[in-house]
This record gives C-alpha cells, sequence and structure tokens, in this order.
C-alpha cells in the first residue's frame, strides 16, 4: 500500500490526471522515498505519468508526432555521446544513468535523450516505472 502522503501529494496536483516526471521526482525528493514507489501510487490512482524529462512520453496526444520530444536533431559533444554508449549495455541505458550523464557533462536531460535515441540505445528502466 502507497504512503498516504504520496497519495495526498499527487491528488492535490493541479494537473488532474496527470502527473508530469519533474513532480513525481520532487514527490520522492520531498519525501525521501524512491521514485517508483511514486510511479507505482501514481499508477495505482490512474493518473499518468507525463512530460517525460528525457523527452519520452507526455507531450500531447498519444499517436501524434508531438507525442514525445525524442527524434528531434540534437547536437553534443562527442563526450556526451562517448559517455552514453559506454553506459549503454546491451542496446540500452536507464533513465537515472542518462541524468547523470546529463548533470556531468552539462546537457539538458531531454538532449541527453535525444542523443541515445538518435544512437539507437532503448531507454530503460525508467526510475518511476512508467517502462
Amino acid at each position: 500500500m502507497p504512503d498516504a502522503k504520496i497519495i495526498e501529494m499527487i491528488a492535490i496536483n493541479p494537473m488532474q490526471g496527470r502527473l508530469p516526471c519533474a513532480v513525481a521526482h520532487f514527490i520522492a525528493a520531498l519525501l525521501k522515498v524512491d521514485p517508483a514507489e511514486v510511479g507505482k501510487a501514481a499508477t495505482g490512482m490512474g493518473v499518468k505519468l507525463d512530460q517525460c524529462q528525457l523527452g519520452l512520453f507526455g507531450y500531447g496526444r498519444k499517436g501524434v508526432s508531438g507525442y514525445k520530444i525524442v527524434g528531434r536533431k540534437v547536437e553534443v559533444d562527442g563526450s556526451v555521446m562517448d559517455a552514453i554508449r559506454t553506459s549503454a549495455h546491451g542496446g540500452k541505458i536507464s533513465c537515472a544513468r542518462l541524468w547523470e550523464i546529463a548533470d556531468l557533462t552539462g546537457v539538458t536531460r531531454a538532449e541527453a535523450g535525444n542523443a541515445a535515441d538518435a544512437a539507437g540505445i532503448k531507454i530503460s528502466p525508467c526510475q518511476l516505472g512508467a517502462f
């Protein structure tokens, strides 16, 4: 059973029925819980995770080109691409690792997501449990 405080904080989010990734992570940090707990609680409440910080989902109607913002042309330094490629295992890289790379290299999280996507690297797992 999810923590009552997590449920309360999701319920007061002004975007009824949707919980932006950044807000979910804020709730997790504030309550000092794993982000997956917030994601699980949101799913249990029927609340959709929205506006992925890596650009993978939540930017419009599903099935429409604007639904995700990965796949956009992005230019990042070769060292960023090297970090992404060396961190990928079996053609995958975790959301958490891409965040680390973005923080260490100064690119945005969306740029890191686009760079991984452009390299054909699948992003999984999600810290919130969305995928």
